[in-house]
């Protein structure tokens, strides 16, 4: 994904953070997947040794075979769906602003963006054992506009995020106030 087609970004604008989930939740969607994938195998062996004259079958064979591809191949618009639902779905913290890129689906997508001067208030949380094990949480940006609130979910390391982001919001009010003082 190409920071620059989602974004425009400012000519003194830089980049501090680019977050996606933790990678921990794409690989729970892959276990699961391949959990899926054996059970047209695990299938075969039970009709084989309750009905092994079906899988031989003219009749019953193609079926089976139409079947277990059709299962295949949702499977794999699973996968592919889980996929661009984690690469797709991302933060980007600037010196200036926040932008979050969600996407819904295959084909819906939402951008929204802040600027840092309206955060009113950072909270992150982690709940759970394996969030806690492999510390990857949920971090909520408080605005005061007509999107109340940010979330960028189960990213990595989410109290540190937290922190970096309450500091650029200090630095940001600063230059903000420096840049006020200076044209009065």
């Amino acid at each position: 994904m190409h920071i620059d087609e989602i974004i425009k970004r400012k000519d003194d604008e830089e980049i501090i953070f680019f977050l996606r989930r933790d990678v921990i939740i794409f690989i729970g969607a892959v276990l699961l997947i391949l959990v899926l994938a054996l059970v047209p195998l695990l299938a075969r062996f039970i009709i084989n040794a309750a009905l092994p004259h079906i899988l031989t079958d003219a009749t019953w064979r193609p079926a089976i075979l139409l079947l277990a591809s059709a299962y295949y191949l949702l499977i794999w618009l699973f996968f592919f769906t889980q996929f661009v639902d984690y690469y797709l779905d991302a933060w980007i913290i600037t010196d200036d602003r926040v932008v979050s890129v969600e996407q819904h689906g295959l084909f819906s997508r939402t951008v929204s963006e802040l600027d840092l001067a309206k955060v009113q208030d950072v909270t992150s949380e982690i709940h759970g054992v394996i969030p806690y094990i492999f510390n990857f949480g949920n971090v909520y940006v408080q605005t005061a506009g007509e999107k109340e609130r940010f979330v960028f979910e189960q990213v990595p390391k989410p109290h540190e995020v937290r922190k970096h982001i309450l500091e650029l919001v200090e630095k940001d009010r600063r230059k903000q106030g420096e840049t006020l003082g200076s044209t009065l």
